[in-house]
């Protein structure tokens, strides 16, 4: 197993168990104690099963943010361009794909690059005040990249705790890294890059 497949299916046990899990570990005891209680007490049993109902819809959001977060099946199927230019053609900005990606990566850093792309373009599209995006998809020095440049406001600040931080963190698993440029009044340029061999 790589580093990267290994991240990968660390953010995916972490996930589970801190999660879903615990959550669903606790909805079997919530209902437990109901049936100890449908007797004696009905009204307790009824507070208690209305909160382990809530429980399972959180439960439930939880592992779907989950797998949302393993694969879509275009990314699967046709790989990080094709994908990236699926979501350019559902992004409410005009968005412009370029490539230079020789192959394939592997599907963990594939994966990573292409949440990233997708939460990038998310961030155009509520925050940016842009009317257009270029997304450059590249590979040289062994560094497999993805540049989404918007024609915004600017002034986007990884320090200002906003879902950028989050990007970084996710590259940093794979030791990669997060650029900004973001003056004010724009454009704002984000890179993202992960070290890996393509052929």
């Amino acid at each position: 197993m790589t580093a990267t497949q290994a991240a990968e299916l660390d953010r995916i046990e972490r996930g589970l168990h801190d999660g879903a899990q615990a959550r669903l570990v606790a909805m079997g005891m919530s209902m437990q104690a109901a049936e100890h209680l449908v007797d004696a007490d009905p009204a307790a049993a009824k507070a208690i099963l209305a909160e382990a109902r809530a429980s399972s819809v959180a439960a439930l959001t939880e592992l779907r943010s989950l797998v949302r977060g393993i694969n879509p099946p275009v990314l699967a199927e046709r790989g990080l361009v094709d994908a990236v230019r699926a979501l350019a053609l559902d992004a409410p900005v005009e968005v412009a794909v370029r490539s230079a990606v020789p192959s394939r990566p592997e599907r963990p850093v594939e994966s990573a690059l292409y949440f990233a792309v997708a939460e990038l373009l998310a961030n155009v599209s509520k925050h940016a005040g842009a009317t257009r995006a270029t997304v450059e998809l590249g590979y040289a020095d062994r560094t497999l990249s993805a540049t989404v440049t918007d024609d915004g406001a600017g002034g986007a600040d990884l320090s200002a705790g906003s879902g950028l931080s989050g990007i970084g963190r996710r590259m940093a698993a794979f030791g990669g890294r997060l650029d900004i440029d973001s003056p004010a009044g724009g454009p704002t340029r984000v890179t993202v890059a992960v070290p890996c061999a393509l052929s």
